[in-house]
């Protein structure tokens, strides 16, 4: 059972649903600058938050690649932020869609909004990783909502088992991503 938590937990990583959400997106869109769109997406998003996981670990900045201590997770999450605001600004000068500019400005704000709280108290990123771009999903037309609730329960079934967080950070995370998303795409972009 808890390998196929584990397993559950790596394939609904946030730095894995990144790049499913962006292809999904800007690969409907019939945008020219598709590929590039793409790349500077999947690479902010998720290469370079990745490759700074990996060479915080190295450092022992990190005890794994989850970083499941709370105080190890804040570097991170500020570089994160950094990331995904200079994609924001790519994806701007690049005109790709709104939604697509709307999901990356979400990433940068929620992640700076996910630090904040990470500096008091431990909320799944998991969740907040699923809850965004789901929701973009959503208003972008893509609605799968049974697959979506079926892998967010699945998501927080895996969560607990592993003893990764407790039922409130995940209802948190969950629901804190959700309505920032709402209230960014619907009000900002959309």
């Amino acid at each position: 059972m808890n390998l196929a938590a584990k397993i559950i937990s790596v394939v609904f990583n946030p730095l894995v649903v990144s790049p499913f959400t962006f292809y999904i997106l800007i690969f409907n869109d019939n945008n020219p600058n598709e590929y590039l769109l793409l790349f500077i997406a999947i690479f902010f998003s998720s290469v370079l938050p990745f490759s700074s996981i990996i060479y915080f670990k190295k450092l022992g900045k990190i005890s794994s690649l989850e970083a499941p201590i709370r105080k190890q997770r804040l570097d991170l999450l500020v570089i994160s932020s950094l990331y995904n605001s200079l994609a924001f600004i790519l994806l701007k000068y690049f005109h790709a869609s709104n939604i697509v500019q709307g999901l990356m400005f979400c990433y940068a704000l929620n992640t700076a909004i996910t630090w904040y709280i990470t500096r008091y108290w431990k909320i799944s990123i998991h969740m907040i990783g699923l809850g965004g771009p789901f929701i973009a999903l959503i208003l972008f037309g893509y609605n799968n909502l049974i697959i979506m609730i079926l892998i967010i329960i699945s998501v927080y079934l895996s969560r607990i088992k592993l003893k990764a967080h407790s039922h409130l950070q995940l209802i948190a995370g969950t629901f804190l991503a959700v309505a920032l998303a709402y209230i960014e795409l619907t009000y900002l972009f959309l």
